[in-house]
């Protein structure tokens, strides 16, 4: 790090306790005076805490949807730079995403999209944006790390042309390059700050704020349509009266409420 202080390392310390993974990072006061060299740490506290949420495998003390993600995610006062943090739903070790939450479409789509729109920095395991997973053969490393599809001649499917992919694999590869089309050209994401909202009703709510813009997303696990009061962040919305859908473009006032389709994560810029 002398050499090349510039230098990007990260680390894998695959503890869900986050007073242990924040252990590591570059910057942080550890009480034996210990100072890692890892820049970012790869956030599986918080990995852990995505899945268990949404598929209700969350502990009996935990009364409501998200409670546990959201604690999770109140621990970065431990890190010592939580925007440096490596977040992630899957990778080459792990069941893939699809399979951990269930083969649920929504649910995988509400997991990339809390990834991508949170704090820190998304990693997407190859694959995850056209459903591979590894059914039947749990936590089997060959199956796990498949080949892509398609690059090869004998390949039926061609994942990068889209030749072979069925209905379901087309759309979520599309919802993947609309969002981070759009992540990509809106930097509050990535640099901004970051205040979230205890979760009620099913729903958790977090925005993502600079002083150029600010950003809501909205969690609901419910079945069915579900009204929120916006008066709840009004310490954040600061009297301003739209949302506008960044994917649709469709507008909504919120001077009271807004209402958000069943099982999805949608993302709003406040205007």
């Amino acid at each position: 790090m002398n050499e090349y202080p510039h230098f990007s390392m990260v680390g894998e310390e695959w503890s869900y306790n986050p007073l242990i993974t924040s252990y590591w990072q570059q910057g942080k006061k550890n009480k034996d005076g210990y100072n890692g060299c890892l820049n970012t740490i790869m956030d599986f506290p918080l990995q852990d805490a995505l899945v268990k949420s949404l598929t209700g495998n969350e502990d009996a003390s935990y009364n409501a949807p998200f409670t546990k993600l959201y604690e999770m995610l109140a621990n970065d006062f431990v890190y010592a730079n939580p925007n440096q943090i490596l977040v992630l739903g899957d990778n080459h070790d792990m069941d893939r995403l699809y399979m951990q939450l269930n083969q649920d479409i929504d649910l995988t789509k509400m997991a990339l999209t809390f990834l991508l729109t949170t704090r820190g920095i998304p990693q997407i395991f190859y694959g995850t944006e056209i459903l591979m997973d590894n059914t039947g053969h749990h936590k089997v490393d060959g199956l796990i790390r498949s080949d892509f599809p398609g690059g090869w001649k004998e390949d039926k499917v061609n994942a990068f042309t889209g030749a072979g992919l069925n209905k379901d694999q087309l759309g979520m590869q599309l919802y993947v390059k609309q969002l981070l089309q759009w992540r990509k050209n809106n930097p509050v994401i990535s640099s901004g700050k970051i205040l979230h909202f205890a979760p009620y009703n099913g729903v958790y709510v977090y925005f993502r704020y600079n002083k150029e813009k600010t950003i809501m997303v909205v969690m609901n696990i419910n079945n069915s349509p579900t009204t929120i009061d916006t008066n709840r962040f009004a310490e954040i919305i600061k009297g301003r009266t739209e949302a506008v859908n960044i994917l649709s473009n469709e507008k909504a006032a919120i001077r009271s409420g807004i209402t958000v389709n069943p099982k999805s994560a949608t993302i709003f810029e406040i205007r």
